[in-house]
């Protein structure tokens, strides 16, 4: 729930703007699909009709959505003119192994489930039609301070648990299969804390957060992870050394 002054003077109809338009940008919320609706937006961020209702105005005033009468809000198609850089980090497994293992780990989330398109894709012709699906909250100080979701095939999956997940890193577990990851892709961004994971984190809705994806290979090329870690801004930096 957003406070009654939104953060840091913000207007709180200014929040969710800027809160539902990180989520179209990012691809959480696709175009073409509807938006939750108002009373249900006003549910959600604990603010009134009104409030969302100028909130919606404005996203639909840029071109973010349009308003259905009679059926509903949704995301509109733009075309594809995002530029914001996108570190590629040549320390990719190390770094995020640090990140991943720092304080505490709890499993919020374990199960093996069909795998979505979006996360076949990610694998390509590696993708089967399971994925091992784990969430992790790591804590420090009693507060959680990063959110990881990883998915890894359900036959190199099936090595650990999640007990296990809450006293090793990944990498360490795939390394029960024999898996050892020798490349990938990472990307680093900026995303905004939506109301469900404000909620778990215990973060204003509309939070900075640091967001890292990567995809990790083995020695056969075959891809054999994808995490996503949320970590708070004001926790955590990026820092990287330049060779000449």
């Amino acid at each position: 729930m957003l406070s009654s002054s939104g953060r840091s003077g913000v207007p709180l109809y200014r929040v969710i703007c800027l809160v539902l338009r990180d989520g179209m940008e990012s691809g959480r919320y696709k175009p073409g699909t509807a938006l939750p609706t108002e009373e249900e937006l006003a549910r959600d961020y604990g603010v009134s009709r009104v409030t969302v209702r100028r909130a919606l105005g404005e996203l639909a005033s840029a071109g973010f959505i349009e308003r259905r009468q009679g059926s509903g809000t949704f995301v509109r198609n733009r075309p594809d003119t995002d530029d914001r850089p996108l570190g590629t980090i040549a320390s990719a497994i190390n770094q995020l192994e640090a990140m991943a293992s720092y304080g505490t780990a709890r499993v919020v989330e374990f199960g093996y489930v069909e795998t979505p398109p979006e996360i076949a894709a990610v694998f390509g012709r590696h993708s089967c039609e399971r994925m091992q699906r784990a969430v992790r909250l790591r804590e420090a100080d009693g507060e959680a301070i990063l959110h990881i979701t990883t998915w890894i095939p359900e036959i190199l999956g099936r090595a650990y648990d999640s007990a296990d997940m809450e006293r090793e890193t990944v990498g360490r577990l795939l390394a029960r299969s024999g898996v050892k990851p020798v490349s990938g892709e990472q990307t680093v961004s900026v995303t905004l804390a939506e109301p469900a994971l404000a909620r778990l984190m215990r973060l204003d809705v509309g939070a900075p957060l640091l967001k890292v994806a990567r995809m990790l290979r083995d020695q056969r090329k075959r891809t054999v992870e994808y995490a996503e870690l949320l970590a708070r801004a004001d926790r955590f930096h990026i820092r990287m050394k330049l060779a000449g």
